[in-house]
This record gives C-alpha cells, structure tokens and sequence, in this order.
C-alpha cells in the first residue's frame, strides 16, 4: 500500500525561505535550504500526519449527506428533531477537523509538533463518531430488526473507510470506532438476547480484524515514506557529491589549461632560442672565423678565437637547454636502432680532433676487442653524451691528452654491456665534487680554466643532460677522479634496450632519473566509453575479449616471425595488430606495434624485433587494466 500523491511537497525537514544562520557565523540564502537534522523517524511521523490532514477534507459533505439519509430512514420511529441534532454534532466535528488542519498547516514547526496535531485531531475524531453513538441512542430505540441491521451495516461501513484514510495515525481510528459503536454495543449487551450477544461477538471479531488492517496499513504507509525520504536523501547526496566532482573536474581542466598555456610559452621560447638566436650565433661564428684568416698579428688571431669559442659555447647551452626542457616534460622520444659502437666512438674522436690539437692535447681511441659490432640504442643520444664527456675533458684539460675507450663487460645475468669512458689527465675531482658534478647547473670547484686564474668552469647543463639520457636508455653514467691525477667519465648501456634492469637498479638512488617508462594511459578510456555505448554495456566483455585474443593471436604469429627471422611477416601482423588496438582504444600496443613496423621499414628489422618482449608486457598490462573495468575479462 502506498500513499496518495501530493501536489505538495513531502515534509523533508528543510528550512523555509528565510535567511537562518550559519554555523560559521554567516547567513544562509532562500535559495539555499539547508536541511536540519531532524531524525528520519520524525520526519515520516509528519508526513503521515499531514497525509491525515488532508485525507478527510473531500469527505464532509458526504458524511453530512449519510447522515442525512439515514435519519430519513428512521423518520417514522425517531422524533423528528433527532436528524437535526446528529447533523449538527456532526457539523461540529467538521469545524474542529478544519480548526486543526488550518493550525497545523500555519505552525512553522509542524514537522516537530506533529504529534502533538494528531493527538488534537484524534480528539475530534471523537466528536466525528459521536455523531453516530448519539444517532444510535436517538433512531435504534423502537426501530425493527431490519432498520438495525441497516444501522450497523453503516457503522461498519464508516469504520473501515476510517481505516484507509486516518490509519496513519491508529488512535484516530480506535477513537472515531470506540465513539461510534460504543452505544450500540452497550444496547446489545443491555437487551441480553442471544442474537445481540451473536452480534456482539461477530463485532468484537471485526474490530480485531479492523485493527490488523489498520496497522497493517500504517506500517505500509510509513515504509513507503520512509523509502521516500531516503531516496531523496540519497539522490541529494549524489547530486552533492556530482557537484563536487564537477567543481573538481572544473578545477582540474583550468588548471590543465594553463598549464598547457605554461607549457606552449615555455616551447614557443625555446623555439625562439632554437631558431631565432642560433642563427645569430652562427654567423658570428663565421664572422669570426673569417677575421681569424685575415688576422695580422696574435692579438687579432686571440680575440677571433676567443669570438668563435664564446658563440659555440652560446650553441651549446642552447641545445642543452632545448634537451634538458624536453627531458624534464618526458616528452623527449628515444628512436633505438642497430648500429657499430665502436665506429660511433671513432667518428666522434675524428670530430673533436681538431680542439684537442688547437689545445695541445692528443686525443686517442681504445676500442676492445671483444667490442660486438652491432648494439641497439638510440645512437644519436649515445653519441651526444659520449660526444660531450669528451668537450668536457678537453676543456678541461691543459697538457696532457684524453683517450676515449669502447669496451664490452657482462652483467652478473650474462647479458652484454657496452663501457664507454673518456680520460684525462686534468686536475681531477674531489670527492666532495664527485657527488654533484652530474646536478643540474653545477660548477667543477677543482676544475680550474688556467688561462682565467682563479675562475672556476661550469659544467652547465651538459653532464646533467648526460645522466638523464644514459637513465632514459636503461643504462648508469659515473665518474672515477682522484684531484690532481685526472678523471674518468664512464657509462654502462645494455647491448638491447631492456636488458640487465636489476642489475642497473642497483646503481640508481633516489635521486636518479628513473629508466624509461610508458607514460602513456594503456587504455584510451574516451574511445572505450563510446565504444561501451555503440555495442552496449551488455556486450562490452564480448567485444573486448574478442579483441584481446585477436592481439594475443597477432603476438604469437610476430613470435613466431622473430624465430625464422621474417620481417615482412613481422611487419604485416604489425599492422593488423595496430588496426584491432586502434579499434578498442588500446593505445599502448596500437603505438608499439607502429613503431615495430616503422622499424621495419626503415630497414632497422633487429630493433623491430627486441620491440617484441616489451609488447608482450604491454600485452598483460592491459588486460590486467580492463579487467578492473571489466572484471569478466580475467582468465
């Protein structure tokens, strides 16, 4: 059993529209309620009250015409004045239920009074079945046995409607039956007549079952209002916690923006640095060589040098620069391929040459003869931090020489390391500057410029580049230096990208740049919701599972390509492997499936292939990652 609908809002416990005050000390606005903390019990208790209020309203012309009627029914036996006073009792009863309704619906605190308006209504309801106690007293006395039977036909007709609409609060009903059928019962009772005591058992068994109906009823209505008040408690607390998730959100894309604002001001700098001052530099650097050549004496041939060295310092903080930004956003890409170490070393050597001699210094290779001759990397970041270990140590030293040495060593695992060093036979470093010659923008304390007395060289961004680039490729970068007897810059790369991580973790601090890691999101969970609504959330697990096993099927046949070394085969599965991730928003596997094919193509087959283990982690990490959206995906 459910309540009637109400045009009118339930009793929820909400303030008015009035200003009230805050805890914090401030005023509450009108159209912002804010709820008080009345028990949920209270708060169905009014709302059965009000219910009871307004359940009888439409009823009293109806009762004033049964009341009619039944009087004209006893007209012959009744005095003639008997009908008029029923009415007007009646009547009475009918002012009274208004008085209480009209004062209940003016308390401003009606949610906490309403029981004290359900006990004054229940107090007319006595009134209300008066009506008929008395009409019994005046119509039954000399009335026939049909008359009577028609009499408490009415009664219990009337009793049972007071079930249905005053059972929100049972002593209402108790009282209206006790008022109503007292009378007769006590005329049974007097008459002592086996048929009136008949009738009087069949009555009390009525009312019992009365009884049960109207606690059956008002347990019915209370449950109802209270799945009411719940629900809209809960849908309160949900529109709550969406507006504060929305300001979240809010918050959250405003500061993406300008962070994204932030960061398009720092890369549109530096592509001012990079295109607009390089240019500069360069032709300084020209000019200055050219002066250089038609210099007449020494002092002219100095200051031309000195012209040229300033600008490629200048070039080289500016590229330092560019490297560091794009490292420290992680948006800096490694492309790894196969190629000689051991020649990489060499042309750099070949390169440089030319300083060490401007400088008076030899400058040598030493390369291993247990140097494999193919490594896979990114070579153009080896050769930039092997290419400024040895600036570095030419510039820093003042006689002497600098050997630059390729050699291969084994990891506790057995796997294959790549050792390049570069040593010299400067003043060295003291421990102390050992400790931080690879921080950002340090400065070498022991390492002094000797044609500037006294002044100490900066090591720049260079060597703090260096350390983030050998972390980035899976590899540790160190230093062996004791003061006054030279230096030895050295880092370790694994042979194939990946390989040797435990052994590697073991040389990285806190501190350290971490190895190379999928920043990127596994799953595209935009394109993974508008898929959801295309196939339906019912079909979701389907459709999913059906693309993953597709991917797994692809990765077996990629292994299998590896085995028989066929890369066309390789770069065909690929493909097809970037087109299933693509289309379930899979975009971890959909860009290293690119890149093994754009390997491929490059002729760069043995790069594409080292691609595979990493693609199979990638693989189970996804699948780990859906399934916690989707926990039918688990095996």
């Amino acid at each position: 059993m459910t309540p009637p609908s109400e045009n009118t809002a339930p009793f929820d416990g909400r303030s008015g529209s009035e200003l009230t005050s805050d805890p914090e000390g401030g005023l509450s606005l009108p159209f912002e309620p804010k709820r008080r903390s009345i028990p949920i019990e209270t708060r169905i208790d009014a709302e059965q009250v009000k219910l009871l209020m307004s359940l009888g309203e439409t009823t009293r012309w109806t009762l004033l015409g049964i009341v009619l009627v039944v009087g004209l029914t006893f007209f012959q036996t009744a005095p003639v004045w008997a009908t008029p006073l029923v009415m007007a009792i009646q009547l009475v009863a009918q002012f009274g239920f208004d008085h209480v309704r009209k004062g209940f619906r003016a308390d401003p605190d009606a949610v906490s009074n309403a029981m004290m308006w359900a006990r004054r209504y229940a107090f007319v309801t006595v009134i209300s079945g008066a009506t008929w106690g008395v009409g019994s007293i005046l119509w039954l006395p000399g009335a026939s046995f049909a008359h009577e039977i028609f009499y408490l036909l009415v009664l219990a007709t009337l009793v049972m409607a007071a079930v249905f609409s005053r059972a929100n609060y049972p002593p209402a009903v108790i009282y209206y039956a006790i008022a109503a059928c007292l009378p007769v019962a006590v005329m049974l009772v007097w008459r002592a007549e086996p048929l009136s005591l008949a009738t009087l058992v069949l009555a009390a068994m009525f009312f019992t079952t009365v009884s049960v109906w109207t606690r059956r009823v008002n347990e019915a209505y209370r449950e109802a209002f209270r799945l009411r008040f719940e629900n809209a408690d809960l849908i309160e607390r949900m529109n709550r916690a969406h507006a504060t998730s929305e300001q979240r959100r809010q918050a959250a894309e405003e500061a993406e923006a300008r962070a994204v604002a932030a960061m398009k001001a720092k890369d549109e700098f530096l592509d001012i640095i990079g295109h607009e001052v390089r240019a500069p530099l360069d032709g300084l650097r020209n000019m200055a060589m050219y002066l250089a050549d038609e210099a007449v004496n020494d002092t002219q041939m100095k200051i031309a040098g000195s012209i040229e060295e300033t600008s490629q310092l200048l070039r080289r903080i500016i590229d330092d620069m560019i490297d560091f930004s794009e490292i420290e956003a992680h948006s800096l890409e490694l492309k790894p391929r196969s190629f000689d170490p051991a020649e990489l070393a060499a042309s750099i050597v070949r390169m440089t040459r030319h300083q060490a001699v401007a400088r008076g210094l030899s400058l040598e290779i030493d390369k291993g003869l247990d140097v494999p001759p193919s490594m896979i990397a990114d070579p153009d970041r080896v050769k930039q931090v092997l290419s400024n270990l040895v600036n570095n140590a030419i510039k820093f030293t003042y006689q002497g020489g600098v050997v630059v040495r390729v050699s291969a060593v084994q990891a506790p695992g057995g796997e294959t390391l790549l050792r390049f060093s570069v040593t010299d036979t400067g003043p060295g470093l003291s421990a102390e500057a050992q400790r931080w010659i690879f921080d950002a923008f340090s400065q070498g304390a022991d390492a002094h410029d000797f044609r500037v007395a006294g002044k100490r060289a900066g090591a720049g961004l260079g060597l703090a580049i260096s350390k983030r680039l050998v972390a980035l490729m899976g590899g540790h970068i160190g230093v062996d230096s004791t003061l006054g007897q030279g230096s030895t810059f050295w880092f370790l790369l694994p042979a194939e990208p990946g390989a040797a991580a435990d052994y590697f973790a073991t040389f990285r601090d806190d501190t350290a740049v971490p190895p190379p890691t999928e920043r990127q999101q596994l799953v595209d969970l935009d394109h993974l919701y508008e898929l959801e609504q295309r196939v339906g959330g019912e079909h979701i697990t389907d459709h999913l599972m059906v693309g993953l096993e597709r991917i797994v099927a692809l990765h077996r046949n990629m292994e299998t390509a590896r085995e028989k070394r066929d890369a066309a085969t390789l770069a065909v599965q690929a493909r097809e492997m970037r087109s299933v991730a693509e289309s379930i928003g899979l975009t971890t596997i959909m860009r290293i499936a690119t890149e093994i094919d754009e390997s491929i193509r490059q002729g760069e087959a043995e790069a594409a292939m080292h691609n595979l283990p990493r693609l199979q982690l990638k693989i189970s990490a996804t699948w780990r990652e859906l399934s916690k959206a989707y926990p039918g995906l688990v095996a």
